[in-house]
């Protein structure tokens, strides 16, 4: 019987397989041998299980993944962790303010949602805070550049219809820092989203403490799938480094055949076809500046 998984805590899993819910153990062979990423299943996963009773099985196969959002795993050791799979879109939600936003957040989302096979979509929230209509600004940035952006305020309801559609027949992922204001948006998106999330929890976790786990809602009439995240302090970009950077700032790339050095950086080396882009006006300072800060922390890491 095919599946996709809901939830993950330890070595248990949650997996929907049509409208019902399954307890499931991995089996032996599933999650032996070495690994380079933190767990064998996570949630979104299209697993094969044998049933064991008539509401439990095993995980006996795990399928192939189309796309993952994924990060480095903290630690002394470096190690991908993957975080959710098989998803449409990652959707970053920053607020403008309380907490204060920050650029570089996005723009590390955006680089993970391209490495991962996914869609990018930025939701500035909490736009009621913003008489001055900054983020309206900072949205043009990414919208000028072909990504989705949506401008949100669950206290006065502006622009969640617009959200609403974004998240249609889709499966998402959502991330982003503490206190923006995510599980707002969901509650807002369908009022039953914290009833049915508790008892995902309560059927699942059996009081293990789990409230940093991932897990893959439905969205009733709405159609799709959301995976909901904790907040994230710090997004370290996994599989990305100096040398492939400039790829996932897609508006930049077209530009670096014409640079002098093959192995050019883009920051301070002459004859650099991408800063001199950058002078045109053909893309973005907000967005180059992204891009320097970011590629200044792998060069200094580097170095160290």
């Amino acid at each position: 019987m095919k599946g996709r998984v809901l939830r993950v805590s330890g070595m248990q899993c949650l997996v929907e397989i049509g409208p019902v819910q399954w307890v499931c153990p991995l089996r032996g062979r599933v999650k032996a041998g070495q690994r380079n990423s933190t767990s064998p299943v996570v949630v979104g996963d299209w697993v094969e299980v044998e049933p064991s009773s008539s509401s439990s099985g095993i995980i006996a196969k795990v399928y192939p993944r189309h796309s993952k959002f994924s990060r480095v795993a903290s630690g002394p050791k470096s190690i991908e962790q993957i975080i959710a799979v098989n998803l449409d879109q990652l959707v970053v939600v920053v607020a403008t303010r309380q907490p204060a936003m920050r650029l570089g957040f996005i723009d590390r989302a955006v680089v993970m949602a391209l490495k991962g096979g996914m869609q990018p979509v930025i939701c500035i929230n909490k736009v009621d805070l913003d008489p001055e209509s900054q983020s309206g600004q900072i949205g043009n940035v990414y919208s000028d550049i072909g990504y989705r952006v949506c401008l949100t305020s669950v206290v006065t309801g502006s622009g969640i219809d617009d959200f609403k559609s974004v998240l249609k027949d889709r499966a998402s992922v959502f991330v982003g820092h503490s206190g923006v204001g995510k599980s707002s948006l969901l509650n807002c998106i369908d009022p039953d989203f914290t009833i049915a999330t508790k008892s995902l929890m309560a059927k699942h976790d059996r009081g293990r403490h789990t409230t940093a786990a991932v897990q893959l809602y439905p969205l009733g009439a709405n159609g799709g799938y959301i995976a909901d995240t904790p907040g994230i302090k710090e997004l370290q970009l996994w599989g990305v480094d100096e040398t492939n950077l400039i790829e996932y700032f897609t508006e930049m790339t077209q530009f670096v055949s014409g640079c002098h050095f093959r192995d050019c950086r883009h920051i301070y080396e002459p004859e650099c076809a991408v800063q001199a882009a950058l002078e045109r006006g053909a893309f973005s300072r907000v967005r180059y500046e992204g891009y320097k800060r970011i590629m200044k922390q792998m060069v200094y890491k580097a170095d160290v």
